[in-house]
Parts: C-alpha cells; sequence; structure tokens
C-alpha cells in the first residue's frame, strides 16, 4: 500500500513523535523513508549586503548547518533502530509548508507522516499552521501525529 513515506522533521522532539510512526509503517509495508529538513532562508540578497557578509561566508554556513542536519537525522534513524529501513535524507531551504508538498510531488510519495506543529504564536492563529498547509495542499495522505508532552 505505502512504498514511499515523506516525513518532514525540523529535528525536534515533536517530529521525532512523527518518525517513529513513519519507521513503524514502513516496517509494516517495506516502504522508504524520506527525511526532509527544510530551512527558511536565512537572509536575502538585501540583508547580507548590509550585513556585508560575504557570499562565502553564507555558503560555509550553510554547509555547517547542512552537515550537522544530516547528522541529526541519521541519528534519530539510529535511536529508532531502523536501520533496516532505507532512508534518503533531504536537505532544502524556503518556505517549509511549500516545499513539503513540492518535494511529495516531486517524490511522487504515498504518504506524508509529520507532527502537529502547534499554534505557537498569533500567526499561525491567523495564517494558519504548518501542518494545515500541508494537509490541504498535499496529493497525498497526510498522517497527523498528535504530539503530547510528557
Amino acid at each position: 500500500m505505502f512504498q514511499h513515506i515523506l516525513c518532514p522533521t525540523d529535528l525536534g522532539e515533536r517530529a521525532e513523535v512523527a518518525l517513529q510512526k513513519a519507521v513503524q509503517i514502513a516496517h509494516q509495508f517495506g516502504a522508504q523513508i524520506t527525511l526532509l529538513n527544510v530551512h527558511a532562508e536565512f537572509m536575502d540578497r538585501r540583508e547580507r549586503s548590509m550585513l556585508r557578509v560575504s557570499v562565502q561566508q553564507m555558503k560555509d554556513k550553510f554547509q555547517q548547518i547542512a552537515l550537522e542536519s544530516k547528522a541529526k537525522m541519521r541519528e534519530a534513524i539510529g535511536r529508532l533502530h531502523a536501520d533496516d529501513v532505507a532512508v534518503e535524507y533531504l536537505l532544502r531551504e524556503g518556505d517549509p509548508a511549500r516545499v513539503i508538498v513540492e518535494t511529495a510531488g516531486a517524490l511522487q510519495a504515498d504518504l506524508i507522516v509529520m507532527s502537529t506543529d502547534g499554534r505557537d504564536n498569533i500567526k499561525d492563529f491567523v495564517t494558519g499552521t504548518i501542518t494545515e498547509h500541508v494537509i490541504n495542499g498535499a496529493d497525498c495522505p497526510v498522517l497527523v501525529v498528535p504530539f503530547k508532552r510528557p
């Protein structure tokens, strides 16, 4: 039934709950998982020029963040003893909701598994959360795993 699961992660506690469920489903159906970590753009060109940050410095910073993010994703898979699951690690930049939906379409994912991201500020009540945008924009089913603080 499910062959390819997309599991977006911000590498936080909530996302690990969703990853646990994605691993469980992957084991059940023999599916592969793509772990996706999306970073919003750090600075646009105007902001970089105002701060007099060189392009090379920005590239170096992005590379460092990418390496750290991939290492954290691999650690999460290791903690879940999911080394037997085929996992691909993707890092993207941009608006998380848009990137998640676009990536799911490009990969032809059968399922997106993500956690609730919560309504942490007034903006979430007005514009909606990332999870809401993904549910409304995705072409495949979205499994939303609730997060309950211990």
